[in-house]
């Protein structure tokens, strides 16, 4: 079997969604993600696709799914309840063809009326589990109990499937409404503090997601966080929608170090108190 790296962009994506038994709707999105984070030619600028950029790589993602699953690699299940089980039963023969054809079953929907999965054979978790995040380099880094706790609560908000900094579902305190100027902006600089160096070192990725429903998102890269961050608009402290404002998501040479444990011991602290 081939070396990880010897796979292509697209056959990575599909084979880590595989690996951790993730939906197939959003998968195109990821491919994108991961093809900007290779700095790789033709990825997408600092944003999500659009539905439509997303429609037409359907054939391509749909052609390397359809070979990973004739070679033995990946299935593709159809979800029998509220998550991924290795109970669901596998699509094959013409219908998988239909499913993997189909755009709206890579796009996400919040009206759905099946989802599918993908899931990795045994043989690609025994050959790739192990490859499919960076290696973590070093082990200096600090123990869970030597961060702060805002730092700490960056790592677990980073970790969490929403990721939301500011919003009403947002870890962060609204921004105060009697602030302007330097005053305003030394504010969020204190409030930045604790993301700022995980956004140096590339382990998190920090994203404005708009009022409009959908999947829609814009990179705000680390030059640009102190402006975004003192925008009442962008981070939606007045709204009461989920999903909404600034959010952040660790990279995957930062889920390597979350998952790591060792010395820094953050990869089995999921929760926070």
């Amino acid at each position: 079997m081939k070396p990880w790296n010897a796979l292509s962009l697209a056959e990575q994506t599909l084979m880590r969604c595989g690996l951790w038994q993730s939906c197939l709707t959003g998968t195109i999105q990821q491919y994108g993600i991961d093809l900007r984070w290779a700095g790789a030619k033709g990825a997408p600028p600092l944003r999500s696709y659009t539905r439509e950029e997303q429609c037409a790589l359907v054939p391509q993602l749909a052609a390397v799914a359809l070979d990973l699953v004739e070679r033995g690699l990946l299935t593709v299940r159809t979800r029998q309840g509220l998550g991924a089980a290795p109970t669901d039963p596998v699509v094959t023969g013409p219908s998988l063809r239909e499913v993997l054809a189909e755009p709206a079953n890579w796009l996400w929907s919040p009206k759905a009326a099946t989802m599918f999965d993908l899931h990795a054979t045994e043989s690609a978790r025994e050959s790739w589990h192990a490859s499919a995040l960076p290696v973590v380099v070093g082990s200096g880094l600090p123990g869970w109990d030597e961060l702060t706790r805002e730092q700490q609560r960056v790592l677990v908000c980073a970790a969490e499937a929403s990721g939301m900094l500011t919003g009403p579902f947002g870890i962060w305190e609204d921004l105060p409404i009697d602030l302007t100027g330097v005053e305003l902006s030394e504010w969020v600089d204190r409030q930045l503090a604790p993301l700022l160096p995980y956004v140096r070192e590339g382990w998190i990725e920090v994203r404005h997601f708009p009022v409009e429903v959908g999947e829609a998102f814009t990179v705000i890269p680390l030059e640009d966080l102190r402006t975004a961050f003192a925008d009442r608009s962008l981070r939606y402290d007045d709204g009461d929608d989920w999903g909404v404002g600034l959010s952040c998501v660790f990279t995957y040479a930062g889920l390597a170090v979350w998952r790591s444990g060792g010395s820094a011991a953050w990869g089995s602290r999921l929760t926070f108190d």
